[in-house]
């Protein structure tokens, strides 16, 4: 076979051959060209979206930059605020300390004003239960006087609540006398004294009164009806009575003024005695006002007889109990003023 059909024989050969490499790169290129496009779409897109960004970012940055410029100024605003308030707590430091000194003060005065008001209170309800006896008028007083220590948490105080609650014990333990009852009731016999009977008065209608007598018959004889008319005139003029205290009978009018206003007298005595629980002399006035109404009044008058009875009442009222002094609030008092001072 000679050269020249071999080249030829060998030609169709490498045609054939040569064909899927073509295709291939025909592909491969298709390919490449495909992806350089579609990079290139990508590309565009994010340059797009890179620009929107940006320009969000810048439009965020001014906002952030005005948000910024505000939060400075706030700032420098909560500065100045900061600095004008260290300054009013500064003051209030230096006006808290003058009102602290001032209050200090201020309750050391109010403490001695309390002890001189207690001392007072307690001046005055000494003098009238040592005067008048007048004991409910001292446990008031002690009474209110405890109440406004109790207000006072202070050390200096403890000695005279103390001092205060046993003389306020100590007149309670007193027995209870109806100071207000017993005025009440001398008050009525006063004014019934002007209407008391007397017996004089009793002497007088029994005098008055007539004597029914046995009428003497029309047929007696002369001298027995005679002698009935002389008793009769005879009894007119004379009439016997016992009496144990004639000098009963003797009062005049003026005396027996005078007697009635000795009586209520008497009874004013008593009245002033129960006040200042004095019991001798209370019981000798009533004791005396008995006397003058058993002596120169009617006793069997129903009147008579109910005012002994509420005499009678007044003879049992406790007034000879002896009477505490406050001399121990006193001087507990006086102590916690001086300890003051000091």
């Amino acid at each position: 076979m000679s050269e020249s059909q071999i080249t030829e024989t060998a030609k169709p050969e490498s045609k054939k051959s040569l064909s899927p490499a073509l295709l291939i790169a025909i592909a491969a290129l298709g390919v490449s060209g495909w992806q350089y496009f579609s990079t290139q779409q990508e590309l565009t897109a994010a340059r797009q979206e890179l620009a929107r960004r940006l320009a969000e970012g810048s439009g965020s940055a001014k906002e952030l930059r005005a948000m910024t410029e505000q939060a400075i100024s706030a700032n420098r605003a909560t500065e100045g605020r900061l600095a004008l308030m260290e300054a009013r707590v500064n003051e209030s430091a230096g006006q808290y300390a003058t009102l602290n000194g001032m209050y200090q003060e201020l309750t050391k005065n109010r403490t001695d004003w309390l002890l001189s008001e207690v001392e007072h209170t307690l001046a005055i309800a000494s003098q009238q239960l040592q005067l008048a006896g007048n004991v409910p008028a001292a446990v008031s007083a002690l009474e209110m006087v405890d109440a406004r220590l109790a207000k006072f948490d202070r050390p200096q105080l403890i000695g005279v609540k103390k001092a205060v609650a046993t003389d306020l014990e100590k007149l309670k333990a007193l027995p209870y006398l109806d100071s207000v009852g017993l005025t009440v009731k001398l008050d009525r016999l006063m004014l019934s004294a002007d209407s008391l009977p007397l017996a004089v008065d009793a002497h007088r209608l029994a005098s008055q009164k007539p004597q029914a007598k046995a009428a003497t018959p029309a047929s007696a004889p002369l001298w027995e009806r005679l002698v009935a008319d002389v008793s009769k005139s005879l009894g007119e003029l004379i009439h016997i009575r016992r009496m144990d205290k004639p000098e009963a009978l003797l009062l005049s009018p003026e005396q027996a003024f005078f007697l009635r206003e000795n009586l209520k007298m008497r009874l004013l005595d008593a009245r002033l005695a129960l006040i200042q629980r004095d019991g001798k002399t209370f019981a000798a006035d009533i004791v005396a006002a008995r006397s003058y109404v058993q002596r120169y009044f009617d006793r069997d008058a129903p009147a008579v007889t109910q005012w002994l009875g509420t005499l009678g009442e007044l003879e049992s009222a406790p007034l000879d109990v002896a009477l505490p002094d406050m001399n121990a609030s006193l001087k507990s008092v006086r102590d916690a003023q001086g300890a003051a001072g000091e």
